[in-house]
């Protein structure tokens, strides 16, 4: 008997198309662990809490992203922040969220369900994006440890520069991954 509550990748059904020629590799990283969390970053309660579960405090300049060992920080507005763990990892880190914030004005909320990951990779990573990205993706404008909400082909995401190779991390709602992915590897067709 299948197991009914088995994970399934919101692209499970779509096959991944090797890259030709120049077009960059389109790759998803299913299964990260996301929580949205919100707070005040004026409050040394919520700055402290954060400090003693994550390491460092959340970024407090606008579009920047902060590693931080097993979590990679995404700022989202003056008050919240995605942080992104490893699969399986959100629970553990929900609950010690919860439990250093107890009395703390904030929520904490796991959103792994609702999002995946996919990696552009490849000297036209930020060229195949700017086909319909309205960001300016050079690297002296669009550099690691940012990021941005914007869109791509009228899908809403949340754009980093990955820090280890040239190409860009895409965090997208589920809802939205092959809808994205297919128009990706639609237009990839023009660098082959």
């Amino acid at each position: 008997m299948p197991d009914l509550f088995q994970q399934q990748s919101p692209l499970a059904q779509i096959k991944l198309a090797e890259p030709r020629g120049a077009a960059p590799r389109i790759e998803e990283k299913p299964f990260q662990g996301f929580i949205n969390l919100r707070g005040r970053a004026d409050n040394t309660g919520f700055l402290a809490a954060s400090l003693k579960v994550l390491g460092c405090e959340p970024p407090s300049a606008p579009n920047t992203v902060v590693d931080s060992g097993d979590y990679r920080i995404y700022w989202l507005g003056p008050d919240e922040w995605l942080i992104m763990t490893a699969a399986g990892q959100q629970d553990d880190l929900k609950a010690r969220f919860n439990k250093a914030l107890d009395g703390v004005f904030s929520a904490v909320v796991d959103v792994s369900s609702g999002l995946t990951t996919l990696h552009i990779t490849g000297d036209n990573a930020g060229a195949l994006l700017a086909t319909d990205c309205p960001l300016d993706l050079h690297p002296r404008a669009f550099k690691a440890g940012q990021c941005a909400q914007t869109r791509l082909a009228k899908a809403g995401m949340t754009l980093s520069p990955l820090t280890n190779e040239t190409g860009f991390e895409v965090i997208i709602r589920r809802s939205f991954a092959d809808y994205l992915l297919l128009w990706l590897q639609d237009a990839a067709v023009a660098f082959e």
